[in-house]
């Protein structure tokens, strides 16, 4: 078993240590309430620039047609619903790093 006690840290290290661990939990933090600023629904526009960071069309090529990409028709409108977007990357992103281990690439 590891134990690991701040006890015998300096105390000039350990207030520097706090202070990282600060900032790392403050940008996780600031990070979620940015998605959570975003309309529930989005117009492909907003997911292409807020969420994936690219164009509009990389998004109509790459990833809008595929069948387990959530979508809802609104009308005329094809909108997208932001968490579950959220939640298709998350789950996706395993699926991506798979397929570089498949074929032998490494980085």
């Amino acid at each position: 078993m590891f134990e690991f006690s701040l006890k015998t840290i300096p105390d000039s290290l350990r207030k520097e240590i706090h202070e990282i661990l600060s900032d790392v939990v403050e940008a996780i933090v600031e990070e979620r309430k940015k998605e959570y600023d975003l309309p529930f629904m989005l117009s492909k526009s907003q997911m292409a620039k807020h969420i994936f960071n690219v164009s509009p069309q990389t998004l109509d090529a790459h990833i809008i047609n595929r069948s387990d990409f959530p979508k809802m028709k609104v009308g005329e409108r094809i909108l997208f619903p932001r968490d579950l977007v959220i939640e298709w990357i998350r789950k996706n992103i395993d699926i991506c790093s798979n397929l570089v281990k498949e074929k032998g690439e490494t980085k």
